[in-house]
């Protein structure tokens, strides 16, 4: 495949512009703090643009708002791909929501539940066509990554019954699939966004591993098996810790990073702190990209802001549901994406 060309996204760019000045900013999203129930959440947020799901129908339930959440994200996947020129560049991303949910399913299968109805639509395979190959185990339109993936999934419960297993071999799957379709994109903003999600993706399980005092085996099978951290240097980090992982960063070029990460390691609270550290070093990255006139980084920061957007207002009703006081709740939203 040839690289993509930026020229050929100039009408994409120009529409992001246009919906990029609709992000809510978090003074409009902090209105949910006082709303009393989910009919109130629904109701500020359709007055704000969110749409998908009825505002009247079944007010009385929490699930309505996720519902609601998880529409509007559709909604913004469904445009980036009526925009783009090239389907990979959005299928690149959306392919983690089919790896999702053959976790789900290979989960449920073991356990014998039905999932059916928590499957996510955000993927590239329609949820009941999933359910269809995994319970058959015929694959069609599919990746051989993701075959192969299932396949070595499967083997790994049935030696073992750890149901995590099947976690760590598919989200390996998923990135493996991310970094091939990014390397046929020859697009490098592409190729260089992918490989910082997956250095901020094993961040998360180095440190997280770290603070939970889990072993380095468990350090070991969650790895993410790519990404700037070369295998020498993460056995260096297994034996020697987090501060060999805040060397390595500094020597990376990400020593602000470093920082930010130490600060919060120590805290009580630290593993949620640390999740919004690594979600705002992305997000600060792609903001970049509203300096760009056209391109590929545009169009996929803007589907990455309203992702934040949407998380963030997940996170206010939740938190006021759940009675978490509102500056600890501040302190976890995510911020500089609108």
């Amino acid at each position: 495949m040839a690289r993509i060309k930026e020229e050929g996204y100039a009408y994409a760019t120009a529409r992001i512009r246009v919906r990029e000045s609709k992000l809510l900013p978090l003074s409009r999203l902090e209105r949910l703090f006082d709303t009393a129930d989910s009919a109130d959440a629904i109701k500020l947020l359709t007055e704000a643009g969110y749409s998908g799901q009825d505002p009247n129908s079944g007010k009385e339930g929490n699930f309505d708002v996720e519902k609601l959440l998880s529409s509007e994200l559709k909604k913004a996947y469904d445009f980036i791909g009526e925009i783009v020129p090239d389907p990979l560049v959005i299928n690149l991303f959306k392919k983690k929501y089919d790896y999702l949910n053959a976790k789900l399913i290979l989960k449920a299968e073991f356990l014998k539940i039905d999932v059916k109805g928590t499957l996510s639509e955000l993927g590239t395979i329609e949820p009941v066509k999933l359910l269809k190959m995994m319970a058959e185990r015929k694959f069609e339109d599919v990746s051989e990554i993701f075959v192969q993936a299932v396949k070595a999934a499967e083997e790994a419960f049935n030696k073992t019954g750890d149901p995590q297993l099947i976690d760590f071999i598919l989200d390996n799957a998923s990135y493996a699939e991310m970094v091939a379709d990014a390397e046929i994109s020859q697009d490098p903003e592409l190729i260089k966004l992918v490989n910082m999600l997956i250095d901020t993706a094993n961040i998360r399980i180095f440190i997280r591993s770290k603070l939970l005092k889990k072993p380095a085996d468990f350090i070991r099978k969650a790895w993410i098996k790519s990404g700037s951290f070369k295998e020498e240097i993460f056995e260096e980090m297994v034996n020697q810790g987090l501060d060999k992982l805040f060397s390595v960063l500094k020597d990376i070029g990400c020593e602000k990073l470093a920082i930010q990460l130490k600060k919060v390691a120590d805290n009580k609270d630290g593993i949620s702190e640390i999740e919004k550290i690594l979600d705002d070093y992305i997000t600060l990255y792609l903001k970049e990209s509203k300096y760009v006139v056209m391109g590929v980084l545009p169009v996929i920061g803007y589907l990455f802001f309203k992702e934040t957007e949407i998380k963030n207002a997940r996170l206010i009703i939740t938190g006021v549901k759940n009675n978490v006081p509102r500056e600890t709740i501040k302190e976890r939203l995510r911020l500089g994406y609108a």
